[in-house]
């Protein structure tokens, strides 16, 4: 398939078997969280028209992990927004004790291409911080914006359809380009029939929950009968406790939550200690 396309101002154009279709934007993104809104972000910063869309509205938290590591921190340094991490009191986590229970094994001042080796913003926090950054960087930004609909000419997508919160007309946007970024159970990926791959069923379930009070733990890892145990710090000097178990004893574990989750954490004394004496 080839497309020819130009942009002319603040729209373009496609012509495809003859018929030229204008448009205001050269790409729309459906989800506005930390992939829709990087994306967003890059795209603008080459030049590019962008609507980035989401029916949330922000900030807004989101029950999903948020332990940014890997190349995670040194992309938020290339990017310039590694400081805007550190400025909601999201501390650098240099350290690392891993306690697999036989004896800890403990790793400090650990660097990863020139930024520490994580960071812990709740996505409140990290998902705002690359919304700013796309909308500074020329984006158009529309939230609680829902995609009803998604228009297709039989080959490919070639616009959505969707309405704000308070609205009761229906938009209507046609760019050359759409890009999914709404989740696991993303509406476009069923809509094209997109191919899943490398697919796993769940092998683990987890609760989490945020103390104060606790001194910053850097990233321990603690595994004691068959249930893991993960701490470090956040933001608004929150540290974060997380608890895994088989996914098999999901039902198990919602019948007390709270209960399973502080036998878990009663499993490490040290940590326990710390987090009974927090709040």
């Amino acid at each position: 398939m080839v497309l020819r396309y130009r942009v002319r101002g603040h729209g373009g154009s496609v012509r495809r078997h003859g018929v030229e279709t204008k448009f205001m934007y050269d790409a729309i993104i459906v989800g506005a969280r930390c992939a829709g809104a990087a994306t967003a972000m890059l795209l603008a910063r080459r030049g590019h028209r962008v609507l980035l869309v989401d029916r949330a509205t922000f900030p807004s938290d989101l029950p999903h992990g948020h332990f940014l590591h890997r190349r995670g921190p040194a992309r938020l340094k290339r990017w310039g927004l590694l400081d805007r991490v550190a400025a909601t009191g999201a501390p650098p986590i240099t350290s690392v004790v891993s306690d697999y229970g036989d004896f800890p094994l403990i790793d400090r001042d650990i660097m990863v291409d020139g930024a520490p080796l994580g960071y812990g913003p709740r996505r409140r926090a990290i998902d705002q911080i690359l919304l700013d950054a796309a909308v500074e960087a020329g984006a158009d930004l529309r939230t609680g914006f829902a995609v009803q609909d998604y228009i297709g000419d039989g080959e490919r997508i070639i616009g959505i359809r969707g309405r704000e919160a308070a609205g009761r007309t229906l938009v209507t946007e046609h760019p050359p380009v759409t890009i999914g970024a709404d989740g696991r159970n993303s509406r476009l990926a069923r809509t094209v029939g997109a191919p899943m791959y490398e697919e796993q069923p769940p092998l683990t379930c987890w609760y989490f929950s945020y103390w104060s009070g606790i001194p910053d733990p850097g990233l321990q890892l603690y595994l004691r009968n068959r249930r893991l145990v993960l701490a470090f710090p956040a933001d608004a000097d929150l540290v974060a406790i997380f608890a895994a178990w088989a996914a098999s004893m999901l039902p198990h574990v919602r019948a007390d939550i709270p209960g399973h989750f502080m036998e878990a954490v009663d499993a490490i004394p040290a940590l326990a200690e710390q987090v009974r004496a927090g709040r």
